[in-house]
């Protein structure tokens, strides 16, 4: 069970992320604060926990330097904050990750998956993640890797292609490939596309065709990610013609 502490000097936001700690697997959330002179006095009385939400901007002592003080009492650290600005010295403070206010639940979970990976299920091997479906009234889903075809990007959302449905999910393609930077078996090919490679079914020339019947063509500034895939990838015969 990986057990959560949130520090922040507004109630609603300490209870969206109670929510969304709730809506996830093997998570609990063992405290709360809105003072952070509380909140420093409370934490040098107990165990390490396995992860901090810290607001940045709080009355009395800021984010940064309660972080200073508490950061022996927890494996990882995550900042939250309206500001983009604080993103320096939030990695000075030795966060782990920096949520940007108003942050949804992708991003949270993708955050989540990234620093914890295997241990959001019982220590097993990070085989899914989860996302809120925008086409099933934003309820969260469990996606599993197996099961993708494909990312693609769509307006201000992803569609993710999976073997038996498409999930729209209010996050960007950038935060997918940081997600899938530990994930073997993806490639981004095209702006639009981050593909599954079990999934590509043909390949003529530049154009590539997946097993739902996506097809498009490699983007220009993937070309050498193309070479390389296909000098990977092609058996050639040693045979003379």
């Amino acid at each position: 069970m990986i057990k959560c502490i949130a520090i922040d000097d507004q109630l609603s936001s300490i209870a969206g992320l109670e929510k969304y700690i709730e809506e996830t697997p093997n998570m609990r959330l063992v405290g709360s604060y809105t003072d952070p002179l509380t909140a420093l006095r409370e934490l040098q009385k107990i165990e390490t926990v396995d992860v901090i939400f810290m607001d940045v901007q709080m009355p009395q002592i800021s984010g940064l330097e309660l972080a200073k003080a508490v950061r022996s009492k927890t494996r990882k650290l995550i900042f939250t904050t309206s500001h983009q600005e604080y993103a320096f010295e939030a990695f000075e403070a030795e966060g782990d990750a920096y949520l940007l206010k108003p942050y949804g639940y992708a991003k949270f979970a993708l955050t989540l998956n990234r620093l914890f990976g295997e241990e959001m299920e019982n220590a097993e091997e990070d085989t899914f993640f989860l996302v809120k479906n925008k086409a099933e009234d934003h309820k969260a889903v469990l996606v599993r890797y197996a099961d993708i075809i494909a990312f693609e990007s769509f307006h201000n959302y992803i569609k993710i292609h999976t073997k038996d449905k498409v999930i729209i999910a209010y996050l960007s393609l950038k935060d997918v490939k940081e997600q899938l930077s530990i994930k073997k078996g993806f490639i981004q090919l095209h702006r639009a596309y981050i593909i599954a490679i079990e999934h590509i079914t043909h390949i003529d020339g530049t154009r590539i065709t997946l097993s739902n019947q996506t097809t498009f063509s490699v983007g220009d500034i993937y070309h050498n990610d193309f070479r390389d895939f296909i000098s990977e990838k092609l058996i050639i015969s040693s045979r003379k013609k």
